[in-house]
């Protein structure tokens, strides 16, 4: 079924909410935990879905706050990278698997010249976008990608140089999809990307249920 802007809006933002009430499981908060401490000690070799699915079971949030990525893009494209910079730190140590943060991070510490840090960041981006690609192609549910916030389908789809042009949900066997309708930008063919999102609606339907 077709899902007007609306309404869309209105559903997103209960994800938003549910990301941040959803019921923790404290075995996942202790994973994620460690494997945040094995990473700022410089081991990156690290089960980077794990990561992920580890987080959205945990009492740390999977997404920065929008406000704050508006904030962060408006002082980078006025190219006050240290104040930007500032921002993106502390939204990354409250939600590390934002994927788009990272990438603000990068962007700034190229700025300033500070390869070391823009390549731990490129590493967590490849980490965190190769973690959800997998090896599947996402053209059906059978193939979908598995996402753990509707942010991680825009992110992942932009770095793949897709446009959204619509997004429908569908069901089936169980689990919950976004059909996204996209525009390739290297050669303007249109398809479609399926995401499971049993997680984020998951997490919906306990806050919903609270």
């Amino acid at each position: 079924m077709k899902l007007t802007s609306a309404f869309m809006a209105a559903v997103v933002v209960c994800f938003c909410l549910a990301s941040a009430s959803g019921r923790e499981k404290p075995e996942a908060t202790a994973k994620y935990e460690k494997t945040l401490e094995q990473i700022k000690s410089g081991d990156l070799k690290v089960d980077f879905k794990a990561l992920r699915l580890n987080c959205a079971d945990s009492k740390y949030s999977c997404e920065g706050d929008s406000d704050d990525r508006k904030k962060i893009k408006a002082l980078l494209n006025e190219k006050k990278f240290e104040e930007a910079l500032k921002d993106i730190n502390k939204d990354i140590e409250s939600a590390f698997v934002d994927i788009e943060l990272h990438y603000f991070a990068f962007i700034a510490n190229m700025e300033l010249k500070r390869q070391e840090k823009a390549d731990f960041h490129k590493t967590i981006i490849r980490g965190l976008l190769d973690s959800i690609q997998e090896d599947k192609h996402g053209r059906s549910e059978e193939d979908a990608f598995v996402v753990i916030n509707v942010h991680e389908e825009y992110v992942f789809l932009g770095f793949s140089n897709m446009r959204v042009r619509g997004q429908s949900l569908a069901h089936k066997d169980g689990h919950s999809f976004d059909i996204m309708d996209c525009t390739d930008l290297e050669d303007n063919g249109e398809l479609k990307v399926y995401f499971n999102i049993d997680i984020p609606m998951g997490r919906l339907e306990n806050a919903l249920g609270e």
